[in-house]
């Protein structure tokens, strides 16, 4: 892994030297506050309309004496996080909401939300900032409250060229065939145009039946374009490129290449998810904080839950010794902070399982911001977690007071309970949601809760 890693970081130094140009900013955790911005936009394809109200998950992280920025504020939510989840003497910034600049940028540029931060890094003498994605703007939003302050500020993520890196899955799909070996990935290749995604769609269908092509650095399915045999029929690589760029393009993909056009796997039967933490390499190695099942939905495969996994003992071990192995690489090369690697479970004709690793999350996720939170609120790591991330079939929606009314006695209150459901962000603004996590002694028992809080939300839309 040392050998990889230092590869990898000689061929492109700025995967470590990147977090070293910022003067006054160091990369990891500080004694002091905390800033929290949940933004999702940076991530490709992703605007403010689709990132939607989740943007306060990173809200359940914070403590008493912390700021967190969301794009628009929900006084409803933020009254459940108080008296619900004690979540108190929290300072809530609102940032513009249809502006499509991260929420980073904008905390740089707008006196408004970077006075309040300035302020409260000089009444803590340090400042941490947590990010859904660690980008440039990140950093240089630490270097401005660094200069400005004349104190220290921290980045609880990785340099600005790891953090692409680590969330570009054609980098992901290369280095994960080199440490666990050539069948540990689906057939992939990269593709540096129109013609040649084409022409590798036709090669691929012809052989699988289906093809998917990704936007190599979207996230939670939103660059997934899946193609069947029955798409492509009799279409000319010109008709096929019209109509591969302008699904893409629909999805909001600007033109950029390369693309990863790989085979849509059949006979999947699980999609697994290895949730890691990474110190810097001098304060140990890489944790596994918990193997997780992701429940998907659509033809592309969006994101729609987890729970802890249920899997066999050889399956387990395997994931677990490469999501190490990986994870030692990438804590070599330069990596710091919250992991997760996707992976898909299939049954082979022989009867045999088969492990594809098909990306890395190197940021906050939908599995690990309810794990880091409940396991804040209970003062330990659930035995059992169920998530749930879905819009519902009726198109009014629910706000916070009435799902509290809906669920009542189901929900965790912080102190009192010792399992419960808690709500991880504001509904959809314009239809019903459920945005939820099921904590309990047991998974059996999560399993319930979150069953019952369906039915419930359910009956009431």
């Amino acid at each position: 892994m040392d050998a990889i890693a230092d590869r990898l970081a000689r061929d492109e130094p700025a995967l470590r030297t990147s977090r070293d140009l910022w003067p006054g900013v160091q990369q990891g955790t500080g004694s002091g506050a905390s800033l929290f911005i949940g933004d999702q936009v940076g991530i490709a394809l992703f605007t403010p309309e689709m990132a939607g109200t989740r943007d306060y998950r990173m809200a359940l992280l914070a403590k008493p004496g912390d700021a967190v920025v969301v794009r628009q504020r929900s006084p409803d939510f933020e009254a459940y996080l108080a008296d619900y989840l004690g979540i108190r003497q929290v300072r809530f910034l609102q940032a513009q909401g249809a502006d499509p600049a991260p929420v980073a940028k904008q905390c740089r540029t707008s006196p408004a939300l970077f006075a309040p931060l300035l302020e409260l890094l000089r009444a803590a003498g340090s400042l941490t900032l947590h990010s859904y994605l660690v980008t440039g703007h990140l950093w240089q939003l630490a270097q401005a409250l660094a200069a400005a302050a004349g104190l220290p500020v921290y980045v609880a993520g990785p340099s600005p060229r790891m953090s692409r890196r680590v969330n570009d899955k054609l980098w992901f799909w290369d280095v994960a065939r080199e440490i666990a070996g050539p069948e540990s990935v689906p057939p992939t290749a990269f593709a540096f145009g129109p013609a040649a995604a084409a022409g590798q769609m036709a090669r691929l269908v012809r052989v699988s039946g289906q093809a998917v092509v990704k936007v190599p650095d979207s996230a939670g399915a939103a660059g997934n374009i899946r193609f069947s045999a029955a798409q492509l029929a009799g279409l000319g690589t010109a008709a096929l490129c019209g109509q591969l760029e302008q699904r893409l393009r629909a999805a909001g993909w600007e033109g950029g290449y390369p693309v990863l056009v790989g085979v849509w796997e059949s006979g999947v039967e699980k999609s697994p998810s290895v949730q890691m933490w990474l110190p810097h390499a001098s304060e140990g190695p890489p944790e596994i904080l918990g193997l997780f099942e992701q429940r998907v939905q659509g033809r592309e495969g969006k994101f729609a839950g987890a729970r802890y996994a249920s899997l066999t003992r050889e399956t387990e071990e395997t994931l677990a010794a490469d999501a190490m192995r990986l994870g030692a690489m990438f804590q070599k090369a330069g990596y710091f902070g919250p992991c997760s690697l996707d992976a898909v479970l299939r049954r082979l004709p022989s009867g045999a399982e088969q492990i594809h690793w098909i990306e890395c999350n190197g940021r906050w996720s939908g599995v690990s911001i309810p794990l880091a939170a409940a396991t804040g609120l209970m003062g330990r790591q659930p035995e059992g977690i169920v998530i749930v991330q879905q819009n519902l079939e009726s198109e009014a929606p629910l706000g916070i007071p009435r799902q509290c009314g809906i669920l009542g006695d189901l929900l965790f209150r912080r102190g009192q309970s010792s399992e419960g459901v808690i709500l991880l962000s504001p509904p959809h603004p314009l239809r019903a949601s459920l945005n939820a996590a099921a904590v309990a002694a047991c998974q059996a028992r999560a399993e319930a809760l979150m069953e019952a809080a369906f039915e419930r939300i359910s009956a009431a839309v």
